[in-house]
């Protein structure tokens, strides 16, 4: 949908096929006939290692797998003292597990080949902490960190890992967190303040950095996080305690 049909945009550009996983039947078969025969739908949930075979088989009988990008999202909200055990493990499931199913698959294909790229999605919430994101920014935290360490590990074997880092970008996942009292232009304005570009990104502006990232263009690029974010890391500005926590502390 959001940045994932982004970055399939891109690589049918460059003239890569590409294998799509989604667990939304609809959507991925909508974006599929959408963008034509060199997508080749798994419908399938990346929390599963089943999926990530059944997708790496797929590419395999295209031809040599080359690329690898994990790109999974799900919004868990909570603060330490709101999460239950049943939205951990699903969040990590989703956000940190798919990912390293991901990676430990694409890892074991490419060696076969001596070659290969990997982009992980993690965010800017893997390296800065936003108020009540427990679940969600240890789970980029790690993704950010896998990919050094299939870095460290593989580049011997000529492949290399990276990670991309995006601040706000509009997608249906951005849409559903937005403040149901406002205006979604409005809304989006607001999450724009984050940056000092004054505006979140469009997916097509972090697929062009997976894209480059994939590519031989990059070939001496590995072990890298790269920020997306407007440069909203670049600057510090206090946020004020969320209401949930100030009436948790009884304040």
């Amino acid at each position: 949908m959001g940045i994932g049909k982004a970055i399939v945009q891109r690589l049918l550009a460059d003239g890569i096929g590409v294998v799509s996983i989604d667990y939304n039947e609809d959507a991925l078969r909508a974006t599929a006939d959408e963008l034509g025969p060199s997508v080749f739908p798994v419908v399938g949930d990346v929390g599963d290692w089943s999926t990530h075979e059944r997708a790496a088989d797929l590419a395999e009988s295209k031809g040599a797998l080359r690329y690898w990008v994990n790109n999974a999202g799900i919004d868990i909200v909570g603060g330490a003292h709101e999460v239950t055990p049943a939205e951990i493990d699903r969040g990590l499931r989703v956000l940190q597990l798919g990912p390293m199913y991901g990676t430990a698959i694409a890892v074991r294909c490419m060696l076969r080949h001596r070659k290969g790229s990997i982009v992980n999605i993690s965010s800017i919430q893997g390296v800065a902490a936003f108020p009540r994101y427990y679940t969600y920014q240890a789970a980029k935290a790690a993704v950010a960190m896998i990919s050094k360490g299939v870095a460290v590990d593989y580049g011997p074997f000529g492949i290399r890992c990276n990670a991309v880092l995006p601040g706000t970008v509009e997608t249906p996942m951005t849409y559903s967190t937005l403040p149901p009292d406002l205006d979604r232009a409005e809304a989006l304005r607001r999450e724009g303040e984050l940056a000092p570009l004054g505006r979140i990104a469009q997916p097509a502006e972090i697929a062009e950095v997976v894209a480059f990232l994939l590519s031989d263009r990059a070939s001496f690029v590995t072990g890298a996080y790269v920020i997306a974010d407007g440069g909203a890391m670049a600057r510090c500005f206090s946020f004020p305690i969320p209401d949930q926590i100030s009436a948790a502390a009884g304040l």
